[in-house]
């Protein structure tokens, strides 16, 4: 089940805006799609025009996902749907231990397991699409183990 949430407003600002320049919470360069599954943490999973799998890790606190050279995980033409994206299109933030879809405004229509959203905390195996018939990736974490 979906469950919306909206944070306060001062928790809604990227944790590197929040830490300044103490912690490093921004990639030295933009993150790269990987054709091999992480085995820990929790990544992105999509498919290119091939339809070869690709995973995106998720390194780092805060990760803007677009079409823009500025976003931290560029999405390109090799991606279905990549022309629905806009150049800096939705944000996915580590909040509180938990991962978070946000959309980068209000002309950046995001989707979770189908339901439009603005704002929502993710699980493993949920869908997110990025636009009208735009990127689908599945939102994966892996299992602690112990």
């Amino acid at each position: 089940m979906l469950r919306l949430f909206r944070r306060k407003p001062e928790e809604q600002k990227p944790e590197q805006e929040k830490q300044g320049q103490e912690g490093e919470t921004k990639p030295k360069s933009p993150l790269e799609f990987l054709c091999e599954q992480p085995t820990d943490g929790a990544w992105l999973e999509t498919s290119d025009k091939e339809r070869r799998k690709l995973f995106l890790p998720l390194t780092c606190n805060s990760i803007l996902l677009g079409t823009s050279d500025e976003c931290d995980a560029k999405l390109t033409e090799n991606l279905v749907g990549w022309e629905k994206v806009r150049e800096k299109h939705a944000r996915i933030e580590n909040w509180r231990g938990q991962w978070v879809l946000v959309s980068f405004d209000k002309n950046s229509p995001i989707f979770v397991n189908g339901k439009r959203t603005g704002e929502n905390v993710l699980r493993d195996g949920w869908e997110i699409q990025l636009g009208e018939n735009g990127i689908r990736f599945v939102f994966r974490e892996a299992k602690p183990q112990g």
